[in-house]
């Protein structure tokens, strides 16, 4: 009888044991699982952060600090100071330039528009002035390779050239526009009228 309840004894005391061993397991998996729950949240905690980071640096930084140049081209002084004003740049004028822009407008400016620069930047600009005027010979007359050539060292363009059928010398200048033999501004654009002979 002795020897039953010792057997009894022994097989409850490794039925607790067993438990034990289970409960033990089972909290070890229960701590596991928490320890890489905890990883898991602190490594979205941390990717939120940074990302939030790099966000407010970007809109802070580059928004604060950096500004795309503006296209001030063609407008006057008083125009380009308040499209200047606008952002945190200047403007430093920094003299006269002869251009085909009308008198008195910036026709030259640096850096570019859509330049990526810094805050309190200068913007040099330059303003048009009026060309020197040129005396020109009339042109009607010549012939066309000639009056292109003489508008070319003279600083002028060559505009739209239109042929039309005349008794006249082929390649003659019957017309131009603007008119030819008087004083006209430097870089002035002549359009011609010549002649395409009888054929």
């Amino acid at each position: 009888m002795k020897k039953f309840r010792k057997e009894n004894e022994i097989d409850n005391l490794d039925l607790d044991n067993l438990e034990v061993e289970e409960k033990a397991i089972i909290d070890e998996e229960k701590d596991s699982k928490t320890k890489i729950g905890k990883i898991v949240l602190n490594i979205v905690l941390i990717i939120a952060i940074i990302k939030l980071g790099a966000n407010v640096f970007e809109r802070y930084y580059f928004n604060e600090f950096y500004y795309k140049a503006p296209n001030l081209l063609g407008l006057n002084i008083d125009e380009a100071k308040k499209t200047i004003s606008k952002s945190a740049l200047n403007i430093r004028e920094m003299g006269e330039v002869y251009s085909d822009l009308p008198y008195g407008t910036v026709a030259l400016q640096e850096p570019a528009e859509g330049t990526i620069v810094k805050r309190a930047r200068n913007i040099k600009i330059w303003v048009s002035k009026e060309s020197p005027s040129v005396f020109l010979d009339d042109l009607v007359g010549m012939n066309y390779i000639e009056a292109s050539s003489l508008l070319n060292k003279n600083g002028m363009k060559v505009g739209e050239v239109k042929r039309i059928k005349s008794d006249l010398p082929i390649n003659q200048v019957i017309a131009t526009s603007p008119k030819s033999g008087e004083p006209i501004s430097r870089g002035q654009q002549f359009d011609f009228l010549i002649s395409n002979g009888l054929e």
